[in-house]
């Protein structure tokens, strides 16, 4: 497993992959997370995830858990890390450079404690098998 962030390979599901990418942001929101998603030219999804005061705003900028849903057909690969929560751009050095090392380390333990990458992929692995109608095989990726 990577130092922040989760990565799982699903097999042979690439054709399900706006489905599941809709199911959990429907199902997060249902949750009472705040969710912003959009599908991105290449075809992945990228996804925020945020709750409350599990996430903190520092210079202006909300932190999330930002969830990357890419198909390499036949394959999808999910990726869950700590980011800037919905589409924003980083708009200083300052942050990047001072902030974010320190914040990272932090909100990643926050996300782990809180199991929340655990019920994302948990969400992803069983649309993925309720889509195909049989157990998808899956890997974390180190």
């Amino acid at each position: 497993m990577g130092l922040f962030k989760t990565t799982k390979l699903f097999c042979n599901v690439a054709v399900y992959t706006d489905a599941v990418a809709n199911s959990l942001m429907s199902f997060m929101r249902y949750e009472g997370y705040e969710v912003d998603g959009v599908k991105l030219p290449s075809g992945d999804w990228d996804i925020s995830i945020k709750k409350g005061d599990l996430f903190k705003a520092v210079l202006g900028l909300q932190t999330a858990l930002k969830i990357s849903i890419s198909p390499t057909s036949p394959h999808v690969y999910v990726k869950a890390g700590v980011g800037i929560f919905g589409q924003q751009v980083i708009p200083t050095v300052l942050t990047v450079c001072v902030w974010w090392p320190f914040a990272i380390p932090q909100i990643w333990g926050i996300i782990k404690q809180s199991k929340l990458d655990r019920l994302v992929m948990d969400k992803i692995q069983s649309e993925f098998n309720r889509l195909a109608g049989h157990p998808v095989t899956s890997k974390v990726i180190d």
